[in-house]
């Protein structure tokens, strides 16, 4: 059994305990939220990271098949582009080989060579002129007409090169429009390429802020630990000190019980003394002869 001294070292303790105990619960509980919004920081960092990736894997797709259609595209403009070239070509040849005619036959303007022998025609049909007069016109117009049909060499190679212009023309026009193409796809994959590279950066910062939302959710865990091992080492205490004064309080009862029971019995053999001496018993006498009796 604890001494009066001993008994309140122990209360004391037990007060000094459950303050502690108390100010740990208050550490543990602030402790685990910030180990909670730390992993829940982590846990957000990493799906958005899961999220990006497979955003990059869908950008890195589509990236690759704009650019696999802009080789395609330049493959298809390229052809386009000789072909226009080796019409350019041709027209070129045309037009030197018009030309030496035109220098060859003295040709300027076989429209006017045919105006030439309309009027001299209508002169020889209209005006009244000597037979030499007319001999002469009829030479001219023969000379003009030779010098026409000469001349109709140079319109076949003037149509020539005026259907081979407008082939060209046309072949310019496909090959710009998919020049065009070209660029509209490559500026989107580019824009594809700039997302990926965007997105790539996102995930290197994101993953430098994963890991020390993980490093600061790992030290708060051991605090956590180091903290909940306090608590229970001292609620380990706490339940020996109680223990003991428990076992204080039994044994201090057990101890007034016994000499409740002696200070009775005592009380009795002076009843059981004044009642073999025939002595006056007080209600005192009679209410503790009762007592032991029960």
């Amino acid at each position: 059994m604890l001494t009066v001294e001993e008994r309140k070292e122990t209360l004391k303790r037990i007060s000094e305990k459950r303050k502690e105990i108390s100010q740990l619960q208050a550490e543990l509980n602030s402790i685990n939220d910030k180990k909670e919004h730390h992993y829940k920081k982590k846990t957000e960092i990493s799906e958005r990271i899961a999220s990006l990736i497979s955003e990059i894997k869908e950008s890195r797709s589509e990236r690759d098949t704009l650019t696999n259609k802009v080789r395609k595209q330049k493959v298809d403009r390229n052809k386009k582009n000789v072909q226009v070239k080796e019409s350019v070509t041709k027209i070129k040849d045309l037009e030197k080989k018009r030309d030496e005619v035109l220098r060859k036959h003295k040709i300027k303007d076989p429209t006017q060579i045919v105006k030439q022998i309309a009027e001299m025609e209508l002169k020889i049909e209209t005006e009244p002129m000597s037979f030499e007069k007319e001999k002469g016109l009829m030479k001219q117009i023969k000379d003009l007409k030779k010098k026409f049909k000469e001349a109709e060499v140079v319109s076949g190679i003037v149509k020539q090169i005026q259907e081979l212009s407008k082939e060209t023309d046309e072949k310019k026009r496909v090959a710009q429009e998919s020049h065009k193409k070209i660029q509209n796809i490559a500026k989107e994959s580019q824009g594809r390429h700039e997302t990926l590279i965007s997105a790539s950066k996102d995930i290197d910062d994101m993953k430098a802020k994963e890991e020390e939302e993980f490093k600061q959710f790992v030290e708060q865990k051991k605090k956590f630990n180091e903290l909940n091992d306090a608590l229970k080492e001292r609620l380990t205490e706490l339940k020996q000190l109680n223990e003991k004064l428990s076992i204080h309080k039994h044994d201090s009862r057990k101890e007034s019980e016994k000499k409740k029971e002696k200070a009775l019995e005592e009380k009795k053999l002076s009843v059981e003394e004044k009642i073999k001496k025939r002595m006056k018993l007080t209600t005192e006498d009679l209410l503790a002869f009762q007592g032991t009796k029960e």
